[in-house]
C-alpha cells in the first residue's frame, strides 16, 4: 500500500516481481509461488525461498514465509533456538542437522555422518540413528524431549533437506541475473530469446517471454525478410525475430536467403527480382 510506483527502482523491483522468466530458479511455478509468499528482503531469504521450493520441503513455504514477513520465531525446542535462529526456528539445511547433532554431543564427524544418512533419503540408514540419538542424550544428561525433537528432524529432513553452501550459491546466481534483467533488459531478454532454440517448445517460450516484454517497453518486432538476422537480434530499442525462430525454416533455408543480404533492399519486392 505504501509503494511509490513513481520510484524508478521501486518500478523496476516490481518489473522482476511480476516477470520471472529467466530468473534463476525463480522462473520455475513453484520458485515465482514461494518468492511471492515470501518476499525475500536479503540474500538470505532467497536463499531459503530457494531451498523451500522442492518437493518435500514446500510444506514449510507459509511458516517460513510468516517468520520473514512478521520476524516471529517458531521454536522447536528452547535448546536448539540458538542453532535454528538463522532460519527462524525452522530445521531448513543440512548444516543445521549437524550443528544441533554437535550441540547433543556429537562429533563433527558423527554430525556430518548423520547428514549423509538422511541426504540419501534411506530410511533404513537414518533409522539407525535413532537408538545413536537415545544414548547420546542419556550420556549427556540431556531431557529425552530434545532427542525426540533432533531425531524427528533428522527423519522427516531426509524428505527435503538441502544444504545451505548450495542454496546461498543458488542465490547469487538468481540475484545477478535479476540485475541484469534489471539494467540491461535488451541485452537479458535478447539472451533468452536466442536460447529458446534448445527448448522443447520454443515457440511456447518465445511467447512467454514476449509477454513479458511489455512490461519492459520493449517490442518484439515480427520476422522481416530484409531485416531480420538469422537469430533475435537488437534493432534500436527493440528486439528484431530471427529468420531461424520461424517455424519450419530450416537452416537450408536461412542460408538460401542469406545470398541475398549482400545488398541494401528498400522492400521485398526488390529481393524477389533480384532472385
Amino acid at each position: 500500500e505504501d509503494i511509490d510506483i513513481n520510484d524508478e527502482e521501486t518500478y523496476k523491483f516490481l518489473q522482476n516481481l511480476i516477470a520471472p522468466q529467466g530468473l534463476f530458479q525463480i522462473e520455475t511455478d513453484t520458485g515465482y509461488r514461494v518468492c511471492q509468499k515470501v518476499r525475500p528482503k536479503n540474500i538470505y531469504d532467497l536463499s531459503a525461498v530457494l531451498a523451500i521450493a522442492r518437493p518435500g520441503a514446500i510444506a514449510y513455504a507459509d511458516q517460513y514465509a510468516q517468520y520473514s514477513n512478521t520476524g516471529e520465531y517458531q521454536s522447536v525446542h528452547p535448546f536448539f533456538d540458538d542453532v535454528l535462529k538463522f532460519t527462524g526456528g525452522i530445521p531448513l539445511y543440512q548444516e543445521e542437522l549437524i550443528s544441533m547433532s554437535r550441540k547433543i554431543g556429537f562429533t563433527a564427524d558423527e554430525g556430518e555422518q548423520l547428514r549423509r544418512s538422511s541426504a540419501k533419503k534411506k530410511p533404513e540408514e537414518i533409522a539407525k540413528w535413532k537408538e545413536k540419538i537415545e544414548l547420546k542424550i542419556k550420556e549427556n544428561n540431556l531431557d529425552p524431549k530434545i532427542g525426540e525433537v533432533l531425531w524427528k528432524v533428522a527423519e522427516d529432513s531426509a524428505g527435503y533437506s538441502f544444504n545451505f553452501s548450495h542454496s546461498i550459491c543458488y542465490a547469487m546466481c538468481c540475484v545477478k541475473t535479476a540485475f541484469f534483467k534489471t539494467h540491461y533488459p535488451k541485452e537479458f531478454f535478447l539472451a533468452l530469446l536466442r536460447m529458446t532454440q534448445f527448448e522443447p517448445d520454443p515457440l511456447l517460450e518465445i511467447s512467454k517471454i514476449a509477454q513479458e516484454l511489455a512490461l519492459f517497453n520493449i517490442k518484439l518486432l515480427p520476422p522481416d525478410l530484409i531485416k531480420s538476422g538469422n537469430d533475435f537480434s537488437i534493432e534500436g530499442n527493440q528486439i528484431r525475430f530471427g529468420i531461424n525462430a520461424i517455424k519450419g525454416i530450416s537452416e537450408k533455408t536461412a542460408e538460401s536467403l542469406n545470398l541475398f543480404r549482400g545488398k541494401t533492399y528498400t522492400n521485398k519486392f526488390e529481393v524477389f527480382i533480384e532472385a
